[in-house]
């Protein structure tokens, strides 16, 4: 859980600052591209992202229940 959290909040970081080089004045990316990126910018953060709330939940759970069962299974 904790590698799928950190992927899906390490790729939000890079996919906002892609956001925000997309809407710089300086951009000099086409009108097409820009829209494009911002609504997969918009995809991942409204369909993608809210998945670390499941991931957050087994961090904070630990890993006893694994181990335990581990154990058990091999005495």
């Amino acid at each position: 859980d904790y590698l799928f959290y950190s992927g899906y909040v390490t790729m939000a970081y890079f996919m906002a600052r892609e956001a925000e080089a997309a809407t710089r004045a300086s951009y000099a990316g086409t009108a097409e591209f820009k829209e494009a990126k911002l609504a997969t910018v918009r995809f991942y953060f409204d369909r993608l992202l809210p998945r670390t709330l499941t991931h957050a939940a087994g961090v904070r759970a630990g890993a006893e229940s694994l181990t335990t069962s581990v154990e058990a299974a091999l005495a």
